[in-house]
């Protein structure tokens, strides 16, 4: 009896891992894997909504080709990736100096309203903050373009020329989610002992150096960990090219997410679509391996 009691209870203990993580594992496999073969699968197929299901066949990767010669396509590609260079680079410096800042003894206890203003960006939807945006942006009755008036310059139109346009998209972005890498980046700051510091002052060394020589290879981590994740977030853009731009002036602003909507649901082509949608997982997957292996090489 006590050896069969024995052999239950190692039985439960083995058992116990897999029911705690199983529902995370169904909900994971439902939500995420069953989608993506299933996107996988209709990529396959000549698939058009205005067209009845009769006319629905197998075409192998026929789509991929298609959207691969695709030349509106694959400039959106091009402009996502330089718009993910931009809207990180920006992101991390502009994050680390407000989170010198405010990281600052001196500064911080006179500063702590702007700690909430600062993540403010941050709590509003992306449909709300660019909605609000595409308002300052206005060409006739924009603030930004009146402000820009009664100093003597120029007015632009924002939303009606390409340079202006893409501008404006990154000049949204930063503004978003800059507070994100501020907050980590604070937490990071905050992680490095005091003492070095004082030592390094001691013997001499200038805020420039300390912050080079000290405070950057002891954070590196954190720096690794928000440009990944800000890497990954702004190849997904979509809401703001939307709101703001429509992918315009003609297809300038299109990005990869932009480009898929609109052949998917627009232009009713969901085997294009989704050929589209596995191109660019493939894309993001490629991304995140190369600066992984970049991160790699730097610690070693």
């Amino acid at each position: 009896m006590k050896r069969d009691t024995v052999v239950v209870k190692r039985l439960s203990d083995r058992a116990l891992p897999y029911i705690f993580i199983g529902p995370a594992v169904i909900l994971i496999t439902l939500l995420a894997i069953v989608p993506l073969f299933y996107s996988l699968y209709i990529s396959m197929l000549n698939y058009n909504l205005s067209l009845p299901n009769t006319m629905i066949r197998m075409t192998g990767l026929d789509n991929y080709k298609y959207m691969l010669t695709n030349g509106p396509f694959m400039k959106s590609i091009g402009w996502t990736l330089v718009f993910t260079f931009f809207t990180v680079l920006l992101n991390v410096v502009l994050g680390m100096i407000l989170a010198l800042m405010l990281n600052n003894e001196k500064v911080s206890k006179r500063t702590k309203i702007f700690k909430s203003l600062f993540i403010l960006p941050m709590m509003l939807a992306p449909v709300v903050s660019t909605t609000m945006w595409k308002i300052m942006f206005g060409a006739i009755y924009g603030p930004i373009n009146y402000l820009m008036e009664s100093i003597g310059l120029q007015t632009v139109a924002w939303t009606g020329e390409t340079l202006p346009a893409k501008i404006a998209v990154i000049i949204i972005d930063v503004w978003g989610a800059t507070p994100f890498c501020m907050l980590i980046l604070i937490a990071a700051l905050q992680t490095v002992p005091r003492d070095i510091y004082e030592s390094a002052f001691m013997d001499g060394a200038n805020r420039f150096k300390v912050f080079f020589k000290i405070t950057l290879p002891l954070i590196r981590n954190f720096i690794a960990l928000v440009v990944s994740l800000r890497v990954m977030d702004a190849l997904k853009i979509f809401d703001s090219i939307m709101i703001l731009t429509d992918g315009g002036p003609g297809d300038s602003t299109e990005t990869m997410g932009t480009m898929i909507y609109k052949t998917a649901f627009r232009y009713m082509n969901v085997g294009a679509g989704s050929a589209g949608a596995m191109i660019f997982f493939v894309i993001i997957i490629v991304v995140t391996l190369i600066f992984l292996k970049l991160i790699r090489n730097d610690r070693q």
